[in-house]
């Protein structure tokens, strides 16, 4: 059921700013805005109780500590729900999995993996398929090579946004166990206070500081952000990934893509793919005929150059991090 949540212009200030720098303390917040602290934090509680905001997390390269992100499409058999239930908790609880949809579409469910290399994917793969092969009707998986994220403008248009391309940085950089439990704690809450993670973590606050700064001058930690997915739905948005293959494509109709997409208000996040896609993106819209504008769009600018599109209507997310379980395994 969709829940007409009314956002003022007041909301969207803040919104904004929170997607600029997710961990902005609130007196800046609200010397940005023009409101005063108090304000600034009982509207933001408001929009968490509405729905609007579910959190506060953490955008990781993990490339940079040494891990490769993959995306896997599973279609299933005609199954029972307790069948499919078993296996979205199961697919869910994996140490390797940072995401997991349920869809309509093309696939039934989307999964990112992160793992070390391709040979530890198709283990793991292997491993799902021995245990539930006899309900898949088949799978694809991609390579991500770059994945960029655009913070969330449909939520507070007509502001104006820019996009932030998330940074591709050569080379794998050591990185300390201390570096990895900061990173675990500011996965699932990016707003939590230096003072507070350091009685976490058992350390020093400026300690916390130091590791904190080279985290991101590192460019390992790329952005911090809202967790506003949900929130997209109780305000009459519809969430869908739609994934691209080329038969040929010019760095200019790719560069007319890319600038068409960043530009879209309604985007999210923009994947560039090796596999069986070549791109992906996700966007929210509230109507078919949106949907309808925006690929009539992308058939205009690619012409025979796009073989084929996959839609798919995405129903519910169940895992979304940067930091699943494996990544404690970053040093060993």
């Amino acid at each position: 059921m969709t829940i007409d949540i009314k956002v003022s212009l007041k909301d969207k200030r803040i919104l904004r700013e929170l997607f600029v720098d997710g961990r902005m303390h609130y007196s800046k917040i609200a010397k940005k805005v023009g409101l005063s602290k108090q304000v600034v934090h009982y509207r933001i509680k408001r929009m968490h109780d509405l729905g609007l905001l579910i959190g506060f997390n953490s955008v990781y390269n993990v490339q940079r500590i040494g891990w490769q992100s993959y995306m896997v499409f599973l279609k299933l058999k005609s199954i029972n729900n307790n069948k499919k239930t078993e296996i979205i908790e199961f697919l869910t609880k994996h140490p390797n999995t940072a995401w997991v949809i349920k869809c309509i579409g093309n696939y039934d469910l989307v999964l990112k993996f992160f793992v070390k290399n391709v040979l530890e994917l198709n283990k793991i793969l292997k491993n799902i398929e021995s245990k539930y092969d006899q309900f898949f009707d088949n799978y694809e998986s991609d390579h991500i090579e770059t994945e960029h994220l655009v913070p969330v403008p449909f939520l507070y248009a007509p502001l104006k946004h820019k996009f932030i391309p998330e940074q591709k940085q050569e080379g794998v950089v050591k990185v300390s166990n201390l570096d990895i439990q900061v990173l675990e704690s500011l996965a699932k809450e990016s707003r939590i206070q230096l003072s507070d993670l350091a009685i976490k973590l058992n350390v020093s606050r400026d300690l916390v500081k130091y590791h904190l700064k080279k985290l991101e001058d590192k460019k390992i930690i790329v952005k911090y952000r809202p967790s506003a997915w949900s929130g997209s739905k109780s305000v009459g948005y519809s969430w869908y990934l739609i994934t691209l293959k080329f038969k040929q494509l010019t760095k200019q109709k790719l560069k007319s893509l890319n600038t068409y997409l960043q530009t879209n208000p309604n985007v999210t996040y923009i994947y560039e793919l090796i596999g069986q896609h070549d791109f992906g993106f996700e966007i929210r819209l509230k109507t078919g005929d949106e949907l309808n504008e925006v690929l009539m769009e992308i058939r205009s600018l690619l012409g025979e150059d796009l073989k084929q599109h996959d839609l798919n209507l995405i129903l519910k997310e169940y895992k979304y991090t940067y930091f699943p379980k494996c990544l404690r395994e970053t040093n060993s």
